[in-house]
């Protein structure tokens, strides 16, 4: 009998970047993408309680960094699109070099450069608010989420160096309700928008499980069979996917410099990733 099939590690990278990439698609279909954030969280705490419980520092920074993230992605998706809020989530890099700057983590020339073509990109984009073809609050969650998502990409590096891996990822998961608890509740008393509730709380259900703790394990699983740096490029196949989806499902349409930024953004998210290997 022959051995048996292996798969592929990289699959599994795929296969986590593609359950993320329909975070923007529920945003959009919950019809409340900040109580969708709520039930995200609560969800996500009720799985990761039982693996991990923690009251360290480290856990709580990164979880109010994560929390950032949950709030302002699914809203950048409504107001957006789809497609542009996962491109603008990958800023990451950007802010996360800034970040570990101020840490105390001394930028390469390969980060500077993939830093300045980021900002290159956020400028396209800011072209096009301009003109009218992009929502500006939308772009500005989408920002945002990419420097919560920066944020906690540096405090975990940070924090993982002493021994904290566990702390940062399961362990902060509960500590994102720091943000979107307190979010949803003062825009639901400010607004008097809290319903609908039942499409979020089910999209938040498919959040919590399908976009969150299923992923993280198959990215768990595939990063420990391969280089996270060619990880990180394999799971660049998030935003592409995000924009089809938005193409597909939404008609969502960038423009031809949107597309442009994407490539840059795309290619700067690439290179930062290889310089982990350096």
């Amino acid at each position: 009998m022959g051995g048996r099939l292996r798969l592929w590690p990289g699959a599994y990278i795929i296969g986590a970047a593609a359950l993320w990439s329909t975070i923007g698609v529920a945003g959009v279909y919950s019809a409340n993408p900040i109580m969708l954030a709520l039930f995200r969280s609560v969800v996500a705490t009720i799985a990761a309680l039982p693996v991990s419980r923690s009251l360290s520092r480290s856990s709580i920074i990164a979880g109010i960094a994560l929390g950032g993230l949950f709030a302002a992605y699914p809203i950048a998706a409504v107001l957006a699109g789809v497609g542009l809020a996962a491109f603008l989530l990958y800023t990451a890099p950007l802010w996360t070099t800034l970040i570990a700057l101020v840490l105390g983590e001394r930028p390469s020339p390969r980060g500077v450069f993939g830093v300045s073509l980021v900002i290159l990109a956020i400028v396209l984009i800011g072209i096009q608010t301009v003109r009218g073809f992009v929502n500006p609050l939308g772009v500005a969650l989408g920002i945002i989420s990419g420097i919560s998502y920066g944020s906690y990409i540096a405090v975990a590096r940070y924090y993982a160096k002493g021994g904290s891996e566990v702390e940062v990822s399961w362990g902060a998961i509960p500590y994102t309700l720091i943000v979107t608890a307190p979010t949803a509740i003062v825009y639901s008393v400010i607004t008097n928008s809290w319903r609908p509730i039942i499409r979020p709380a089910l999209w938040g259900v498919y959040l919590g499980v399908v976009a969150t703790v299923i992923p993280y394990r198959l990215f768990a699983m595939g990063v420990s069979r391969i280089r996270a740096s060619t990880a990180s490029v394999i799971a660049t196949v998030e935003p592409v996917l995000a924009a089809i989806w938005g193409f597909l499902l939404f008609r969502q349409v960038p423009t031809a410099l949107t597309l442009v930024a994407y490539a840059l953004i795309i290619v700067a998210s690439i290179i930062v990733s290889f310089e982990e290997s350096q």
